[in-house]
């Protein structure tokens, strides 16, 4: 049961709407400043961040601590009174809102079983046609019944401001990342925050900070457990489709070969440092600066310019390929050949290419030295192009060996 709402109790806005708008400009403009490059790539890393500060904003926002009183309830029945005041009715009673203008806003809310004058009797926490909150009511006459909704509520924030928004942080999301993580980090996230929502509610109560804050942090560990399990999936299947028909039949789901685990630790370093020596090949490092016009941006760190001959990096590294399934096995001759198979190269500066290492794509993400993440864009079309090199070079071992 909520208190009984009358003629001059206080009706209040929260902050969400100034909350989102903040949110979403100090995230847009943290992320520029951070990333100062230009490309598809940093303008989603710059989508992505007023996205998520939008939402942190108006989540802030929302929090009881925001909420600031706006105006008050300026009409009320002839000749129903409670505590000597007017009683507030839904429909036709009317509230002003200072920050919708000078127009009175009807109270867009009461009881769905407590009627006065034939309108429902309007109470604490039901809301104004503005979605303000009427705050304060009676101190000894309380309403029950459910919540009736007489008249159209219009968002405190819009629902086109919200969902454009929300298609900006999955357009984000698309650039930086693939689509199965994205559509199972989505999903998820729903769940996780319609689960938290309704958790929130039986243990804070409908409307309570509480509630606010379970449904979010259900939204953000099952938008995570989301993308890790797309991850996962990504890693092990993925989706082809040959033309779409009526039924989606032509969409299969085919499992990524899977490469064969490596029977012994590799070669010994006597002979990983000889093969170290030659490869890459003269030749693949004048391939990688063929045509290449100096000074140039660096693809990988783009903050960085190139001013420098570029390096011939193994995009499968060269410490993987060596531990690879019969690898061993082979002359010496045939371990070069696979080691300079020439499609496992890409041009690095001699930055990147330092930074980088031993390490495969999944686990460079940034050049430490200089406090510089690698380009997303670039970092993830290099993992999918290792993925499908592995299976390559495997192969090519295979056809060595008797």
């Amino acid at each position: 049961m909520s208190a009984a709402a009358r003629l001059d109790d206080p009706i209040e806005h929260t902050g969400s709407l100034t909350g989102l708008l903040a949110g979403f400009a100090i995230g847009a403009i943290g992320a520029a400043l951070i990333v100062g490059t230009g490309g598809l790539a940093a303008v989603a890393m710059v989508g992505a961040a007023a996205a998520t500060g939008a939402g942190i904003g108006q989540l802030i926002g929302s929090m009881s601590i925001c909420s600031h009183q706006t105006g008050q309830i300026i009409s009320g029945s002839g000749n129903v009174d409670i505590n000597g005041k007017a009683a507030a009715r839904a429909h036709v009673d009317k509230a002003r809102c200072d920050d919708h203008g000078s127009g009175p806003n009807v109270l867009a809310q009461g009881s769905s079983t407590v009627y006065i004058n034939g309108y429902p009797a309007a109470r604490v926490d039901d809301r104004t046609e503005c979605d303000a909150k009427i705050s304060s009511g009676s101190a000894n006459v309380f309403i029950g019944g459910e919540t009736e909704t007489t008249d159209a509520i219009n968002p405190e924030v819009p629902i086109l401001l919200e969902r454009g928004i929300l298609l900006i942080g999955l357009a984000s999301a698309f650039v930086l990342a693939s689509p199965v993580i994205v559509i199972a980090g989505f999903v998820a996230g729903i769940t996780g925050g319609t689960v938290g929502n309704w958790a929130g509610g039986k243990l804070f109560g409908e409307g309570s900070d509480g509630q606010k804050l379970m449904a979010f942090g259900g939204a953000l560990l099952g938008g995570g457990l989301g993308a890790k399990g797309g991850k996962w999936f990504d890693a092990r299947y993925e989706i082809k489709a040959q033309g779409f028909g009526s039924n989606l039949g032509n969409v299969k789901i085919t499992r990524r070969p899977m490469l064969a685990t490596a029977n012994s630790k590799g070669v010994t370093p006597e002979i990983y440092q000889k093969l170290r020596s030659r490869t890459p090949s003269k030749e693949i490092q004048a391939m990688v600066n063929k045509d290449v016009v100096l000074p140039m941006k660096d693809p990988a760190l783009p903050s960085l310019d190139i001013t420098k001959p570029l390096h011939a990096d193994h995009i499968v590294p060269m410490k993987q390929i060596t531990e690879m399934d019969g690898f061993n096995k082979l002359t010496f001759n045939n371990q070069l050949d696979v080691l300079n198979h020439k499609p496992n190269f890409s041009p690095l500066s001699e930055t990147a290419n330092t930074s980088r290492g031993a390490k495969t794509y999944e686990q460079w993400t940034s050049y430490k030295k200089g406090n510089i993440d690698v380009d997303p864009t670039f970092r993830n079309s290099m993992i999918d192009r290792s993925r499908k090199l592995e299976i390559e070079l495997q192969e090519k071992i295979y056809s060595f060996l008797p």
